[in-house]
């Protein structure tokens, strides 16, 4: 078993994340892996009704492995890290990035890339 990336896009963060838009981002980024529009990863400002997706209930209930404070998403494109065996090992906040040449020192130096080639050689 490999790697699977999925994405998330919700309009939490008034980020509107509908079909086209997720298309056009697809296109303009030559992203490859699955996007899902979904109603809602977090209530935003706590004032409900909003119902996270069940995945995110699951990420969200699981022990927070850092290296952030909360595992709960303060922007967009937090990144969550979970094993082979369905362990939620590590995120990331949207500040991580790790930059678009994967030749690059910033690339091969990002704790997300450290992180996921460490699961991967397991």
């Amino acid at each position: 078993m490999g790697l699977e990336v999925l994405g998330f896009v919700s309009d939490d963060f008034d980020q509107a994340g509908n079909e086209g838009q997720i298309d056009a981002c697809t296109e303009k980024y030559g992203l490859t892996f699955d996007q899902f529009a979904i109603d809602h990863v977090i209530d935003p400002d706590g004032a409900g009704p909003e119902v996270p997706q069940p995945v995110f209930e699951w990420l969200l209930s699981q022990p927070n492995p850092g290296p952030v404070a909360t595992s709960e998403p303060t922007w967009n494109f937090h990144k969550y890290l979970v094993s082979r065996d369905g362990q939620l090992i590590n995120h990331f906040a949207q500040l991580e990035y790790w930059g678009e040449d994967p030749t690059s020192a910033q690339f091969q130096n990002s704790p997300v890339v450290i992180a996921i080639e460490a699961e991967l050689a397991k």
